[in-house]
């Protein structure tokens, strides 16, 4: 194990130590916790829960289970497995610890459907649903392939050996073992993912014909159009799953794996014409390999970071077509591909998804994920110093990142002293990426059931009240709003911390049951037009104590709630499904659990602030006096982003003496402040 790998497993086990407040086994749990949370950061899987089991089969022979991962849009199950060790100098992954280990995770799949081993267990336990919800998954005919994830704190040794192949009848099982090296390698990277780089000549036997779009020296990138073979599309699918997919148009493709009626119907009678008939791809790729095929022309070879920003449909469609028996040979799809330099990369590709959509039936919050919201929310966070929390302490910012593993690349680009003293002003504890704002801002606003039904549903949801709230005024989203964020964030980490610590907690539901605790305490503070003291938690930088007492005893409260779950509403009785409808946040929120009189003492009245209309030209010379005009005068210097004209006139407003501007000057002010808040002005 290197030095490198070492200091990441030494800071990885100090910060699972210092948030494990019940100690002892749970250690093991908040690592597999945090182990998946980076697998599926990586897209390697979604939605995955944790659920700790072990057993015997029928036959005496050894399962386990830790966490599992049902993806419905491409039907893949995923199980994962964990070998912990803990210890300081952890020995390497030999051949036979990793055999016993996939081989008790795949009997685990294996007596789910064929042996009755959720009869193993009481139907009130976790694992008997989870059994149960693997045979329907797979004899319904939604699984296609199982995936089983062998996670470790421990180095693979370099002398592993083979491992055995597997498969249920004729499912194939692929292994995919990430020990604390291969975590590393990825947490280290910008993207926080491991690169997609295919090499089509060998790994599909031909490469993709290509015209280049013979772009002059200046353009930044480069483009192609490109003849892609429907083969090869669905196979990329097969193999890499939604992470081809740009976040967006995944976002947008949720949970649907129907093959839109027009294609079915042209891959079936008229496969040749699909070109002719299909709108194609819009791809972004970080880089690529082309060569001139020997009869003349173009083709692309190897491509790294391919991301399909336009043509998810298309995209999925031709995969599930191919699963269903139908012949793709014949079939070829129009492509336009764009190689995107490195600085910028995230922006430009969400930025092509969003106007390689425009005329498509993808709405505005599908495309959130480039919404000037964010870039608001970015340029507060990196101006505004938190209060430090404990004596000793400094203050220190959080760190938003608004493109994916920008924490990581601002870090690179400094070394030694002024690394440690970057880090020290932005501490890793207090990053807060897209899924969090998201998470914690929809738990407080009633939306418990959305938060648990993952990343991408509930990012859609928060992107539809988003963009509606901007809309009608982006300066709600000020410093107010932010120490509001955060501040919920603080009692939302807290929560999460203090639950496994509780002697009723029974482990495995801690995600959906700190969102739904937050949420009913919410809606009851809502209710008496009440809310927790967000100034003082911000200059705390802590959950107050009695907020800590309250959530505990609401939390043992709904537990049950959560637990017993009504026949009807969910297939085999899973509790991961459960807390996904919105009948399980109905019976929470009528239940008659009350806040406590005491804890109601401890909280603020809600201001709400009802807005009176007012013109422009008042505005404008409120914004004067406030000295906005200045700040947004020196915030363009840097931007570049107002036009010759809004520029000058900005710049008149930012050193006049007397300001009384009328007509076409005061038009062009409204326009230049809503040009320069569209851009993330605050």
């Amino acid at each position: 194990m290197d030095e490198e790998v070492a200091r990441y497993r030494e800071t990885m086990l100090g910060e699972i130590g210092s948030g494990s407040a019940a100690g002892g086994g749970y250690t093991s749990t908040l690592f597999v916790d945090r182990a998946c949370a980076l697998l599926e950061s990586a897209e390697e899987f979604t939605e995955f829960n944790v659920c700790r089991v072990s057993g015997q089969t029928q036959r005496g022979l050894p399962v386990q289970l830790d966490a599992y991962s049902f993806s419905a849009v491409d039907g893949i199950l995923n199980l994962i497995v964990s070998i912990y060790s803990g210890a300081q100098d952890p020995e390497p992954l030999l051949t036979e610890e990793v055999k016993r280990t996939v081989s008790a995770a795949y009997r685990f799949l294996e007596g789910s459907v064929h042996e009755s081993l959720a009869n193993s267990w009481d139907e009130s336990h976790e694992a008997h649903a989870v059994c149960k919800e693997i045979f329907s998954f797979a004899t319904s005919g939604e699984m296609t392939k199982a995936c089983i994830y062998l996670i470790s704190d421990r180095p693979v040794s370099p002398m592993l050996g083979k491992m055995p192949e597997m498969a249920l009848g004729t499912k194939e099982i692929e292994l995919h073992l990430w020990d604390i090296a291969r975590m590393a390698r990825v947490e280290a990277s910008a993207k926080g993912r491991e690169d997609i780089v295919i090499d089509f000549l060998s790994e599909y036997g031909e490469g993709i014909p290509a015209l280049p779009a013979g772009l002059d020296g200046a353009a930044r990138y480069d483009s192609y159009m490109c003849v892609m073979p429907g083969g090869i599309l669905a196979g990329l699918y097969d193999r890499f799953g939604g992470r081809i997919l740009e976040q967006n148009v995944r976002a947008f493709l949720g949970d649907n794996r129907k093959v839109n009626k027009g294609i079915r119907e042209t891959l079936r009678i008229e496969p040749g014409m699909f070109f002719a008939f299909n709108n194609g791809l819009t791809v972004t790729v970080a880089d690529l390999i082309t060569n001139i095929h020997e009869m003349g022309h173009t083709e692309i070879i190897e491509v790294k970071g391919l991301q399909i920003v336009n043509g998810g449909q298309t995209t999925a469609s031709l995969y599930w077509a191919r699963k269903a028996g139908i012949d793709l040979s014949h079939v070829r799809v129009q492509m336009k591909l764009s190689r995107l330099p490195e600085d910028g990369f995230e922006d430009a590709v969400h930025n092509i998804a969003r106007f390689a959509n425009a005329q498509n039936a993808v709405s505005a919050s599908d495309l959130f994920a480039g919404h000037p919201y964010f870039k608001r929310l970015e340029g507060i966070s990196r101006q505004t110093l938190a209060p430090p929390g404990k004596p000793g302490e400094t203050p220190s910012y959080w760190y938003f990142e608004r493109t994916t593993g920008s924490y990581k690349v601002e870090l690179k680009r400094k070394s030694g002293l002024a690394a440690k003293t970057w880090q020290l002003l932005n501490p890793k504890k207090q990053i807060l990426t897209k899924t969090d704002v998201a998470r914690y801002d929809t738990t407080f606003e009633g939306g418990p059931h959305l938060v648990s039904s993952g990343a991408q549903k509930n990012i859609a949801a928060f992107g539809k009240i988003v963009t509606q709230a901007w809309n009608a005024d982006p300066t709600d989203f000020g410093m107010a709003y932010y120490q509001r964020l955060i501040g919920r964030a603080i009692l939302t980490r807290a929560v999460d911390a203090a639950i496994p610590a509780q002697a009723w907690y029974p482990g495995s539901i801690l995600r959906p049951l700190t969102t739904y605790t937050l949420a009913l305490m919410s809606a009851r503070m809502q209710a008496e037009n009440l809310r927790p003291d967000y100034d003082a938690i911000w200059k705390m930088q802590k959950a107050p104590d009695s907020f800590m007492r309250e959530a505990m005893r609401i939390a043992e409260r709904l537990l049950p709630l959560l637990q017993e779950i009504p026949e009807e509403q969910v297939r085999n009785r899973l509790i991961t499904e459960w807390v996904k409808r919105e009948a399980c946040w109905d019976r929470v929120e009528g239940s008659n659990i009350q806040l406590s009189a005491e804890f109601s003492g401890t909280l603020v009245p809600e201001t709400r602030i009802v807005r009176r209309r007012e013109d422009w030209r008042t505005k404008a010379a409120l914004l004067w006096h406030s000295g906005d005009w200045k700040r947004l005068n020196e915030w363009n210097k840097q931007a570049e982003i107002l036009t010759e004209g809004e520029a000058d006139i900005v710049g008149w407003a930012a050193i006049t003496s007397q300001f009384h501007p009328r007509g076409h000057r005061l038009t062009k002010l409204k326009e230049a402040w809503e040009r320069a808040v569209e851009h993330g002005f605050v």
